[in-house]
């Protein structure tokens, strides 16, 4: 069953930026930073795997373990209320069983952060785990909330690097 939920999610993810384009979906800025706080225990984990011939072992992206994960972790299963919203919006209420499925939850982070970091190159890392120190102090919320307003900035460019479709402010 496990197999079939993680090509299913697969599926979705990889299809998500198909359907919102066909839908004009967007998701609100409160939904958005939802879904980063939702995978970014995930997403700390997979930087710190892309990053680990790059960064010396007591860099703060390569702790397994500790103060910056579970600040993350305990953030990320409150915020699944909004998180789950926002996957249905991109993606579409067709995946709404799948989305409530016991094996779904688990799956997503796992999948989105190496899509995310796929792209990240080793020369980046330094650049990264500096970004990730300076943030550390703040609690998790306002840290996803940088990266949604980030993301916002990045949608108005002509060659937008981030995928995230938030609302433009005055349409949430």
């Amino acid at each position: 069953m496990k197999p079939f939920f993680s090509a299913a999610l697969a599926a979705l993810l990889a299809t998500a930026g198909t359907a919102q384009a066909q839908t004009n979906a967007c998701v609100t800025r409160t939904e958005a930073e939802a879904l980063v706080l939702f995978v970014a225990p995930d997403l700390i984990r997979q930087t710190g795997q892309r990053c680990a011939a790059t960064l010396p072992a007591t860099a703060l992206l390569r702790q397994t373990s500790g103060a910056l994960l579970s600040k993350y972790e305990a953030e990320s299963e409150r915020a699944w209320p909004e998180a789950r919203k926002a996957l249905l919006k991109i993606a579409g209420p067709d995946v709404s069983q799948m989305l409530d499925s016991a094996f779904a939850k688990p799956m997503i982070g796992a999948l989105v952060a190496p899509l995310v970091t796929g792209d990240l190159k080793a020369k980046d890392c330094p650049t990264v785990e500096r970004a990730v120190t300076l943030v550390q102090p703040l609690p998790a919320r306002n840290t996803a909330a940088l990266l949604v307003l980030f993301a916002q900035a990045d949608a108005a460019s002509p060659r937008p690097m981030m995928r995230l479709p938030v609302c433009p402010a005055g349409k949430e």
